[in-house]
């Protein structure tokens, strides 16, 4: 059996994760309140069109990716903390989840044009990427107890 000692680096991984999604959400509600460079990309991306991009959706896409990977960070820490077999593998399933969310965003286009900026693809990957280091700390510590 695993001590508490030896969850903890997995368990800091997925609090990673989880922090990484409310940077997602804290940058979204900055950037919303001010810069608004999501707008000002996609006023570029509709321009030639003649269309105005709706602020709602797009933010709402993106707060939509930082809710669901947070949400699933949480179920995984859940998971860990009752010291379930599970725990591993659903890391792995959340990572793929996350990761696609973030692939939505860095290659979603419209008139040839990608509707987000690179920068809220990227942000949206990070908690996939805290994810592999949680995964591969759970089933380190799953192949250490044999």
């Amino acid at each position: 059996m695993v001590t508490a000692r030896g969850r903890r680096p997995a368990h800091g991984a997925v609090a990673v994760a989880l922090v990484l999604s409310v940077v997602l959400a804290v940058a979204a509600i900055v950037d919303q309140a001010g810069g608004r460079s999501l707008i000002e990309h996609a006023d570029d991306v509709y321009a030639s069109s003649g269309k105005e991009p709706s602020a709602s959706v797009l933010y709402g896409l993106v707060y939509a990716v930082a809710v669901v990977d947070f949400l699933l960070w949480l179920l995984v820490l859940g998971v860990a903390r009752s010291h379930r077999l599970l725990a591993a593998v659903l890391a792995v399933a959340v990572i793929a989840v996350s990761a696609g969310l973030a692939v939505l965003l860095l290659v979603s286009t419209e008139y040839d044009a990608r509707i987000f900026p690179p920068l809220w693809g990227v942000l949206a990957l990070l908690p996939a990427a805290a994810g592999v280091l949680a995964a591969t700390l759970l089933l380190r510590g799953r192949s250490a107890r044999g």
